[in-house]
Order: structure tokens, then sequence, then C-alpha cells
């Protein structure tokens, strides 16, 4: 016969029962609601700078997309005496909206209806045939990311750099590296809400009212609201957008599946 041994308790919690010899300790279950989070804790991440023809394919597409962006305010189109030599201009107090050499007027907007619906059915067809190729080259949030980070590897390295560099302990060089990032990013937010209002009023009258501070006070507050969105999903939320704000994702799920060509 083989002696049953008797567990004697040896830390906090837990007990023997010497009639059973049974261990008991008290736990703590790891789904209790206190112990429960909605979000994961977000993990850092360090991007890698790739390499190749896709990547190539990209900074082109980055460039040519931030460009439109930036410059189409300050094309300049002849429509006659009276009218705005604007090329792109949405002029409100006017009820106009000025495309080249297009103007619609308020009772024409299903024009734009029109085209919002041709761009959808665009969208989901490239998405079927091509996969998330809107999500990796022309969304504005992949887009301004890819700038921030440019960017945050023009001032502090490559991705085993910035590592480093975030580990290390505060000093100089590390006080240039991020004060120099955060102001780089500071200045391409502000002309990024900068701008966009520039596409609802005459471009260069309204940057001359913008610097002389007699601008109105919404072009103000437009500027300071999409500086702060710019810096902060550009800066710091970056992959959080795709993963918890962006209602794509979860449309694309409707759109492939195992038979889908990508």
């Amino acid at each position: 016969m083989v002696e049953q041994a008797v567990v004697e308790p040896t830390t906090a919690g837990v007990t023997a029962d010497r009639q059973g010899s049974v261990e008991r300790s008290d736990a703590e279950p790891v789904n209790k609601k206190e112990r429960r989070s909605l979000y994961q804790k977000r993990i850092k991440i360090y991007p890698k700078l790739a390499k190749g023809a896709f990547r190539r394919w990209k900074w082109v597409i980055m460039a040519v997309t931030l460009g439109i962006y930036y410059l189409t305010p300050w094309i300049r189109w002849d429509r006659g005496p009276n009218a705005p030599d604007q090329a792109v201009l949405i002029d409100f107090p006017a009820r106009r909206f000025y495309f080249f050499f297009i103007e619609i007027w308020p009772q024409e907007v299903y024009y734009i209806t029109g085209l919002l619906i041709l761009a959808a059915i665009g969208l989901f067809l490239i998405t079927s045939l091509a996969g998330r190729v809107w999500c990796g080259y022309t969304c504005p949030q992949t887009v301004w990311t890819d700038l921030f980070i440019a960017v945050e590897r023009l001032f502090q390295g490559d991705r085993a750099a910035r590592i480093r560099l975030d580990k290390a302990p505060w000093g100089v060089q590390k006080i240039l590296r991020k004060a120099g990032t955060q102001v780089a990013w500071i200045i391409i937010a502000v002309c990024t809400g900068g701008a966009w209002v520039f596409y609802f009023a005459d471009a260069p009258t309204l940057a001359a009212d913008l610097l002389a501070f007699q601008a109105a006070p919404v072009a103000y507050i437009t500027i300071g609201v999409l500086t702060f969105t710019t810096y902060l999903l550009g800066g710091f939320a970056r992959e959080q957008v795709c993963t918890y704000m962006c209602p794509w994702p979860r449309i694309q799920g409707g759109l492939l599946d195992e038979e889908s060509l990508v």
C-alpha cells in the first residue's frame, strides 16, 4: 500500500484538506470583469524601409498625391471677367463649385452624387481584382503616415537606430533628434490644414490674409483642427486608425472570400 502524502500549505492562499489530501488554492479568473480590456495595449511598431519595385511605385504615388493636394489650389484658370480664376474652388458665398472648365450649381449636385457612386463602384472593383491597393497606396492615412515615417527616418535613422534611440537615456542627441522630428511633423500638419482651406477661397488672397492675421476666424479654426488631427493620426495613431476607426476593412470583408483572385 502506498501511503498518501499530505500537502502542507507553503504559500499564502493555499490550504490542504488533510482528510482528502486535496490541495486547494485561491485562484483569480483571468477573464474577470475587473481585468478585461476593451482594446489591446498598443505595441509600438518600427517599420523597416522596404526596397523594390512596389516600394518605388509607392514613393511615386505618394509624391503625386501629395503634390496634387498641396498645389491644386494655386493653379489658375481663366473664366473671363467677374469669375474666379482658381482652377478648383468651392465657393460657398456664391454657391458654386468650379473644377477647371466645369461649373456646378447647387441644383446640379446630382453630378457629384453620380461621381461618388462611380468612385465607390470603382473602389469595389479594384479591391476585388487587385486586393488592398487603395489601403496600401492611395489612402490618405497611408500617404501621410508614410510621409511622417520618412521624416522620422530622416531625423532618427533606420529601424534599428530608432529602437536604440527609444531605449537610450535622454541626452542632447536624443532631445535634438526627437525635437527635430516633432517640429517637422508640425510643419507638415500646418501645411496640410492650410492647403485644405485654400480650396474654399482664392489661395493667394487667403494666404496673405492668414499671414497678416486678417482672415476669418473659421479659417484659423479649420487649420487648427486639421493640424491637430494630421499630427495625431500621422505621427502617433498610425495603424490604429486602420484597426479601430476605418470602416473600409469591414466592408472589404464582404468583398473577398477564399475564391477571390487575391
